[in-house]
């Protein structure tokens, strides 16, 4: 068969140079129709294939980095640029013009979107005015269509949710004008009004009307796209850490500066609105005051400037004197509290029905303007499984904790034990120029102990270096602090036309490398071997990843063998995440797909639980995509990565020979065959029926011959196998008239 495919390909190579065939690889030589308005191309055929230039001038409304897309409009109408590949180059700025954009239609989620076939270049005007259609709210609902992607304001309407609900990324909101309910969505993710309040009251909300498969949602762009129609008052009250009145700040808010007391401000708007505090000898006081449903009494801290500011680093406390140190102060707010053990910080545990908050917290810090500051420190603990809390906080303001100032960097959440020490790594890269306090928080009933030692504030080394991959993970998640991992990593899976990602592996743990930058610029191989990988640790939907910050380079080895780890359905847990599974008898759903397909659920059950398989959402991307999906009454033994989405581990076959029948594989006629004892640890007997075994070979999982054995007209080889690594392994027997291949596990 591959005799006869290789003679195909070299007529057909032949035929093209005699003949110059040839087949459109872009759109500089595929046939482009031309539109002149942005309507005239949203009634095209979304087929995925014809390319369309837009003749016209389009404007620019909102641009964000997920898939690189961009919204655009006309006189018109509007449309969703999806570029998920990064076509588009060029750096444009809202309301910035662009024309003569060329690309694809298609549609995802009922969404029209405009794919793009090349950069169209810089732009060919800026700061266009873009007047929102002003529409109805029974437009929107019932029209909805003909609104998509443009720009548009709905007037005089109210959010249907509890008082106090705050905006979350990716949810959903009832508005309503009284007559009609609309639908809200925060598609456009961490734009500035997540987290804050969602306004009571009237409201014009301007935004773009999106699509996805559960609905049809408007989406504002930012804060200002939601004009609230009531207005509040807020009044300032102005303490110093210990809550004594500080008088004769001058304080800038909404539009007004006050110099003494009362800071009172009428009439303002629902909304987060900026101020600015500042007097001599304190710290100026920066932040937001949000307005959303009721007048406003805020409660400002102004912090007087330390003396012993810490200025001068590294910083350095070993807690080796009393406590807290000097400098240093402590609040206890329940029982308890912090104290010297042995040369180290130490908070002991607490009684059932006594309740610790215990706070150690540094003296000010001012961290320097132009470098990145690196935290460390040792910990231990025990009893951790009466666990309360433990964590490092960080203030921008009052290091009184009454204030609720301080915001977590580092939680203490792993069970250390009182031997070796665990080091901790937080960085403080988000914190340059700031002055700062830091805090050990306990807090528990019942709780375990906790050891704190060798406190250190340093200039942040270029990557922190781990040996292996187990180590990397079990770091602090922030992305902000590069780790190199000195020992080599094996690439498992390849998907780099998504987001650039790949799967990493070695004999510690698994990791998923998301590379959207294209930071890695070797051309890598499915097991090429990786040295020095050096980036950040993020994660997504609960999925730890790999971001790099450096190309490591070329490969350090090729054709490595790494072993799938033989598992259930059942078994599949948290720190399985990334890693080359093997998954026996595995059987598909009946009310699956029919065949295989980009961002698509399959569900799979064995004899131990259920599970799913989820396919990456790229077109194209895997060679099974279009096949077939197996009979439900068909097993396969399936060979795959771990992804995680959320609580949800999925299984990820990397390519259609990850799907194996479960004992035979053979497409001439099969041999009865036994093989014992399987699983083996030294010797292994193949016997056959029809006592003729030309020759027995032994492949792994990657396809490598590693074992090779001639065979006899006894119809019985023993094959030495105690040189092999555990593991699976394909057993092939030819003989004079088939061949047939079986799984071998050995132990």
């Amino acid at each position: 068969m591959k005799k006869i495919l290789q003679k195909t390909i070299g007529i057909l190579a032949i035929m093209i140079f005699l003949f110059g065939l040839s087949y459109p690889a872009n759109s500089a030589e595929r046939d482009v129709e031309q539109v002149g308005t942005l309507q005239e191309l949203r009634d095209q055929e979304a087929d995925g294939e014809t390319v369309y230039e837009l003749t016209a001038e389009a404007i620019l409304t909102y641009q964000e980095d997920w898939r690189n897309s961009k919204y655009i409009e006309d006189g018109t109408a509007g449309i969703l640029i999806d570029d998920n590949d990064g076509i588009i180059t060029t750096e444009y700025e809202i309301y910035d013009g662009i024309t003569g954009i060329k690309g694809t239609l298609s549609v995802f989620g009922n969404m029209l979107q405009f794919v793009p076939e090349e950069d169209p270049g810089e732009a060919t005007s800026s700061d266009n005015v873009i007047d929102p259609l002003v529409i109805s709210m029974e437009d929107f609902v019932n029209n909805f269509m003909d609104y998509q992607a443009r720009l548009i304001i709905i007037e005089e309407v109210e959010f249907l949710v509890d008082p106090g609900e705050s905006f979350a990324n990716g949810q959903i909101y009832d508005f309503t004008d009284g007559d009609f309910v609309g639908e809200f969505r925060t598609t456009f993710f961490n734009v500035n009004y997540i987290g804050d309040p969602i306004p009571s009251g009237p409201l014009n909300i301007t935004g773009l009307p999106n699509s996805r498969a559960e609905g049809d949602f408007l989406t504002a762009r930012h804060w200002d796209d939601i004009e609230p129609l009531t207005s509040y008052s807020v009044e300032f009250d102005i303490t110093d850490e210990e809550n004594n009145e500080v008088e004769d700040v001058e304080l800038e808010f909404y539009g007004e500066t006050l110099t003494e007391g009362p800071y009172f401000f009428e009439d303002v708007l629902v909304g987060t609105h900026p101020y600015t505090a500042t007097k001599e000898g304190y710290h100026v006081a920066t932040g937001q005051v949000t307005v959303s449903d009721d007048d406003v009494v805020y409660h400002l801290v102004m912090v007087e400037i330390d003396p012993n500011m810490v200025t001068d680093f590294p910083w350095h406390e070993d807690f080796s004197g009393d406590i807290p140190p000097q400098h240093w102060a402590h609040y206890a707010l329940g029982e308890g509290g912090w104290e010297q053990d042995d040369d180290r910080a130490h908070h002991d545990y607490t009684s059932e029905g006594e309740e610790a908050d215990s706070w150690l917290v540094t003296p000010q810090i001012q961290l320097p303007e132009d470098e990145s500051m690196l935290i460390s420190f040792f910990e231990n603990n025990q009893f951790m499984t009466v666990y309360g809390y433990s964590g490092l906080l960080i203030s921008t303001g009052s290091g009184n904790p009454e204030h609720g100032h301080f915001q977590e960097i580092y939680e203490s959440d792993d069970n250390i034990g009182v031997g070796d020490p665990h080091e901790a790594l937080v960085s403080l890269g988000d914190y340059v120029g700031e002055v700062v306090y830091l805090a050990f928080n306990y807090q528990g009933e019942d709780a375990h102990r906790w050891w704190i030692d060798d406190f250190m504030i340093d200039e942040a080394p270029g990557a922190i270096e781990v040996p292996d991959i187990a180590t990397l993970k079990n770091q602090e998640v922030d992305g902000d602090l590069p780790f190199m991992i000195t020992g080599e990593v094996i690439v498992t899976h390849l998907q780099q036309a998504y987001r650039g990602q790949f799967y990493v592996q070695d004999e510690t743990a698994a990791i998923l490398v998301d590379d959207p930058d294209g930071i890695v610029g070797a051309e890598l191989e499915l097991y090429d071997g990786i040295t020095g990988f050096t980036g950040e640790l993020t994660e997504f939907q609960d999925m730890l990843q790999l971001v790099p910050t450096e190309d490591p380079g070329a490969p350090s080895s090729h054709d490595n063998e790494v072993e799938p780890l033989m598992i259930t359905l059942e078994d599949i847990d948290y720190e399985h995440q990334g890693m080359l599974v093997y998954v026996a008898n595995v059987y598909f759903e009946e009310d699956n797909p029919d065949t295989f397909t980009h961002n698509e659920s399959f569900y799979i059950y064995d004899d131990t639980a259920e599970g799913v398989i989820r396919t990456p959402n790229s077109e194209d991307l895997l060679d099974y995509f279009g096949e077939p999906v197996p009979d439900p009454d068909t097993p396969k033994d399936i060979i795959g990565v771990l992804h995680q989405r959320y609580e949800v581990l999925r299984l990820l076959p990397r390519m259609l020979a990850d799907f194996m029948e479960p004992t035979d594989v053979t497409n001439l006629e099969t041999l009865e065959l036994r093989v014992y004892p399987n699983p083996a640890n030294d010797l292994v007997f193949v016997e056959s029926s029809e006592r003729v075994i030309d020759l027995v070979q032994v492949y792994n999982i990657q396809g490598q011959l590693v074992l090779e054995q001639p065979g006899n007209a006894s119809g019985r080889v023993q094959l030495q196998v105690s040189s092999l690594k555990p593991g699976i392994y394909m057993l092939q027997v030819s003989s004079g008239s088939g061949r047939s291949t079986q799984k071998l596990q050995i132990h």
